[in-house]
């Protein structure tokens, strides 16, 4: 079983939401609950393809609330080529914002990359593989920093984020290997690179 990732394809509702359309056919597995704020580049779920495993993400420009959920509170949900997976509703952008500016400092002011939702945390992809980043490394947007398992499923955690800077130093890895994380708990603590 492998891990791929998609960009999730937005159509727009009316105009205060998007549906987030499904790939391919296959089995939606979802990350996020209604209610939940999401945004650009956030991964909301998985789709399993006979045995294959992708991630699914938000695309560019979509932020907002989850208003809907395909299958409700079910788990895996069979879905057909441009399903309606998600309804965002983007009338919640002053959430989503003030969401953005604030899980990027704790209570000290100090840079943290955060968790996008909850999981159990595993730093490096098999215990005897190096750990994907160790404190005194730089991560960079787009950088793997480590795993979240959420209902048996691995999503990479991926440094991204409008509040967080281009390049960063890491101080410290917040979480043990194992530990169970939600969203929104600090995973690294960071240094920007222009504060040296």
């Amino acid at each position: 079983m492998s891990v791929g990732a998609h960009v999730l394809r937005a159509h727009p509702d009316d105009g205060e939401s998007s549906d987030l359309l499904a790939p391919s056919v296959g089995v939606f597995i979802p990350a996020v609950a209604e209610g939940e704020l999401v945004s650009a580049g956030q991964v909301v779920g998985t789709i399993d393809v006979l045995g294959v495993l992708s991630e699914l993400t938000v695309p560019k420009g979509v932020a907002g609330r989850v208003t809907r959920r395909l299958g409700g509170g079910r788990s895996r949900v069979p879905v057909q080529y441009g399903d309606a997976l998600l309804a965002v509703s983007t009338a919640s952008m002053g959430d989503v914002a003030s969401l953005a500016s604030a899980v990027s400092a704790d209570s000290q002011g100090a840079l943290s990359f955060v968790a996008p939702m909850s999981g159990r945390f595993y730093s490096r992809p098999s215990p005897t593989e190096a750990p994907f980043v160790a404190v005194g490394d730089t991560v960079q947007q787009g950088q793997t920093v480590g795993l979240l398992e959420v209902m048996k499923t691995f999503n990479r955690l991926v440094y991204q984020g409008d509040a967080l800077p281009e390049q960063a130093t890491i101080e410290r890895v917040v979480p043990n290997e194992g530990d169970d994380v939600v969203r929104g708990d600090a995973i690294l603590a960071l240094r920007s690179l222009s504060e040296k």
